[in-house]
């Protein structure tokens, strides 16, 4: 039987950062989309089946924790994970209680986000 791919989906409004991410989440072997807004993501989503969403809380128009309430109702399997350089702990509480599986705290080091990704997706290997 072969397995599949996990599936990224990364949401962030500044497009270095994403493109990063992508570039390195890819050399790890998953499958990798990158958007760089709310609205976007929620309409990939309505559309494709992603393991993991990598969503940036401060993005114009639709902020993080709309989208992950909104992630929640098209697939509440999907994992999401915030990433974000605030340190506002009410709002990372939010993100927790509305389903946020782990936070990354901008600036973060790629090891530690090679660790939140594996622990994230742990259980949901696809076949």
């Amino acid at each position: 039987m072969r397995i599949k791919k996990q599936k990224i989906l990364i949401v962030d409004d500044v497009e270095d950062i994403a493109i990063v991410l992508r570039d390195f989440i890819t050399k790890l072997g998953y499958e990798v989309k990158i958007v760089s807004d709310g609205q976007s993501a929620l309409e990939i989503v309505k559309n494709e089946n992603f393991d993991l969403v990598l969503l940036d809380l401060a993005m114009p128009q639709l902020d993080g924790i709309e989208v992950l309430k909104k992630i929640k109702v098209i697939n509440k399997e999907t994992k999401v994970v915030i990433i974000t350089a605030y340190r506002d702990a009410e709002k990372v509480v939010e993100a927790f209680r509305n389903g946020a599986k782990d936070c990354l705290f901008k600036p973060f080091n790629l090891k530690s986000l090679k660790n939140v990704l594996e622990s994230s997706l742990k259980n949901s290997i696809k076949k």
